[in-house]
């Protein structure tokens, strides 16, 4: 149903709120609404208590959400629900009356159901709702904080989050950027039922002849309605249709589709949301034209951010002494990995990213796409001899710059063919990434260091290398797991089938649990000794590994920490001068014979070399990047087909999240949707969800065990 428009000059002013209330069948039920609130407003006064905590005045003493029984006394429980549902009717009934009609407004935009009428503005008209101030309404009203009050509530919240020692990475990250307050535009959206509607309608006169002959035509557009008035008796006409409407993109369907990728959905997806609302749908031609719209600005978006994020980056490097040269090129270290859209080497989409190891930012980032579903279907088209060769050359020729593919070859080089495009680029940039922080993956490193010849991609400046510490403590997993499985006899079952007994996998050796322990502490040690040197790190390994290893017949606790306040038991017990417990009290040990314990000791040694701590000794993960790859892949569901304009989106709208949060990377204003008060207070919301510091919650032991017997104090 069409929402009547407002603003009449005094000229052609035929019926406003108040006569529409005077002349509507529901004056009585406004008459005794009021008479209503009146009543409460006396009993409010008996009983000043309860007038004070609602903070209402007398008056409005009903618009607070209490019925007249709760407000007074909460002794009459059936009376207040049956007056409280009273009140609903009577309000809404008021509440969709009392609005203001104006017969200049051009058009207005409507959703047509049919028991609600959902009514959204657009740039041509202007909605006023009108409430009188002696109207009550049940709902609880929301209290009105000046802006002042909002501003200097933040100021305060930021200085007390700046003063605190812990802050979170979130925070840090979008403390970095200029605080910009975006402009809240109120556009209501007001619903009503098609009978309530009607009855306004009934009321509206010709500006010409004041006759109440208004003919109205509904022309349909989108999600939205497009509405005509005319009078029938000297055939003016009222609001025409614009010209054009049908080529234009309207404002409710751009924040239904917008809603709709963001909450990582497809055309049936959207499809089946609006038929569970009961709303119309559109084409699948329609919904591309939006979705490849709202994916270019959310790029354009994500480049303006990225090149804020640079400028921050070189000068949070300054700060840290770090000099440019000549051209004002920075030096910085970055974290780089890669990600693919379905799990395997079959993806037809993979995703490289380069996040600075220092303010933990985006700097750049690079989409590879071997797919495009119209070369396909043109080519099969060609093949099945339906269109010309002359047809298909002509297409190639005007597709070849709006083509999705972008790279040829497998799907597993992606990460190493996007972090070349990264790197070949970073100087346009002004910035030069010559440290990696990579996982244990040698084939984006090696790749990098070949371009150019083996130059490298910076002339007279070698890239190194540094490894994840979380990716390198799976190593020694891997290792170990690989080990005990090359050492297995098949032990035929009365079924007649075969089963493997590992040699190694027995009680007391190394079992499943017994190599995660022994991972999990190699972990541990490279976190605890970084920054640090190469030989404390070597020893802080070793001495987890001859620790869990030894016995009362050969204790190996020449490594452990000396001391009292040493997590080792036996050094422990001596720096106490008191014997040593038995071995046999340790939680996490394990017994090889000779030549398997000299195979692993040899693991161990392989992997404590001085050139690959060196690696490890800045102690840099790369949980950023994990961080931002379950972001891109929230907005594109993995176990769905995407396309490239999905997959594009996805990734421009989680990196403009994860740089400047929530509030900032949303596209509504720039879309020219304007945001209302409710989603700023979401987006608000979620910043704060997001920037929060999250403190590790410890598991509660069912049983007491002193467990410092184990190894790095575990």
């Amino acid at each position: 149903m069409p929402l009547l428009p407002s603003d009449f000059s005094e000229k052609e002013e035929l019926v406003s709120a108040g006569e529409l209330l005077n002349t509507s069948p529901v004056k009585a039920c406004a008459e005794q609404s009021k008479e209503k609130g009146k009543s409460v407003a006396r009993k409010s006064r008996a009983t000043p208590d309860v007038a004070t905590m609602s903070g209402a005045t007398p008056d409005v003493a009903t618009t607070s959400g209490a019925t007249p029984d709760v407000a007074t006394s909460s002794r009459k429980p059936t009376t207040s629900r049956k007056r409280k549902r009273s009140d609903v009717s009577v309000a809404t009934t008021i509440t969709t009356v009392a609005t203001l009609i104006n017969p200049t407004t051009i058009y207005t935009s409507v959703i047509t159901t049919p028991t609600v009428t959902y009514v959204t503005t657009s740039p041509r008209m202007s909605v006023t709702p009108v409430m009188t101030a002696d109207v009550a309404t049940p709902h609880v009203a929301t209290p009105v904080v000046p802006s002042s009050a909002v501003a200097s509530t933040s100021t305060a919240a930021d200085a007390s989050a700046s003063d605190s020692v812990c802050v979170s990475s979130a925070k840090r990250r979008v403390s970095m950027y200029n605080k910009i307050t975006p402009v809240v535009v109120e556009k209501k959206m007001i619903s009503m039922e098609d009978d309530r509607f009607d009855e306004i309608l009934s009321f509206v006169h010709c500006s010409e002849c004041l006759s109440r002959k208004v003919e109205v035509t509904y022309y349909k557009h989108h999600l939205e309605t497009v509405v005509a008035m005319s009078c029938t008796e000297c055939k003016a006409v009222l609001v025409k249709k614009p010209r054009g409407i049908s080529r234009q993109l309207n404002v409710l369907t751009g924040r239904m589709v917008y809603a709709e990728m963001v909450a990582g959905g497809g055309y049936n997806s959207f499809l089946r949301r609006n038929a569970l609302c009961n709303l119309p749908g559109i084409t699948h031609e329609t919904f591309s034209r939006y979705t490849s719209m709202i994916t270019r600005v959310s790029i354009q978006s994500c480049n303006r951010i990225l090149a804020e994020t640079r400028a921050i980056v070189r000068k949070e490097y300054a700060k840290q002494d770090t000099l440019s040269d000549a051209r004002g090129v920075v030096d910085i270290d970055v974290t780089y990995d890669g990600t693919w859209h379905t799990r395997g080497h079959h993806s037809n989409f993979g995703i490289g990213v380069a996040i600075d190891a220092l303010t933990k930012l985006v700097v750049d980032y690079q989409v590879l796409c071997k797919y495009c579903f119209l070369c396909v279907n043109m080519k099969s088209r060609l093949n099945k001899k339906k269109i010309t060769v002359e047809t298909y050359e002509k297409f190639k020729e005007n597709h070849e710059r709006k083509c999705n593919k972008n790279y040829s070859g497998s799907s597993g080089k992606m990460e190493v063919e996007a972090a070349l495009i990264i790197w070949q680029r970073s100087l346009k940039q002004k910035l030069r990434y010559k440290t990696i922080v990579s996982d244990g993956d040698s084939a984006t490193y090696k790749g990098i260091t070949e371009l150019n010849d083996g130059a490298g991609p910076y002339q007279g400046l070698q890239v190194t290398k540094e490894e994840c510490i979380n990716h390198y403590a799976k190593r020694l997993k891997n290792r170990l797991t690989s080990l005990v499985k090359l050492h297995y006899t098949e032990k035929q079952l009365r079924t007649g089938k075969n089963r493997k007994e590992y040699h190694v996998k027995r009680k007391a050796m190394l079992t499943d649990f017994m190599i995660d322990k022994l991972a999990q502490y190699f972990q541990k040690n490279l976190r605890d000794s970084r920054g640090t040197d190469v030989e404390t790190m070597r020893n802080g390994i070793l001495a987890s590994f001859f620790h869990c290893s030894s016995t009362d017949d050969n204790p190996e606790h020449h490594l452990c920490p000396p001391g009292s306040a040493s997590w080792c038991f036996y050094q422990k017990a001596l720096a106490d001068n008191l014997p040593p417990p038995s071995h046999s009290t340790m939680k996490v040990k394990f017994q090889l014979q000779p030549d398997d314990f000299n195979k692993v000791h040899e693991i161990y040694k392989d992997l404590t070399r001085d050139d690959m701590m060196e690696r490890c000794i800045q102690g840099r993960t790369q949980n950023p990047n994990e961080s931002l790859h379950q972001r891109i892949w929230a907005y594109c569901n993995k176990a769905l087909y995407r396309n490239k304009w999905q997959v594009d989106f996805s990734v421009s709208h989680a990196i403009a999240e994860y740089n400047v949060g929530y509030e900032r990377s949303c596209l509504d204003i720039q879309l020219g949707y304007g945001r209302s008060s409710l989603n700023q207070k979401r987006l608000k919301d979620m910043d704060r969800y997001m920037q929060r510091l999250q403190t590790p919650r410890s598991k509660k032991r069912k049983t007491v065990v002193d467990t410092s017997y184990e190894a790095g104090g575990h």
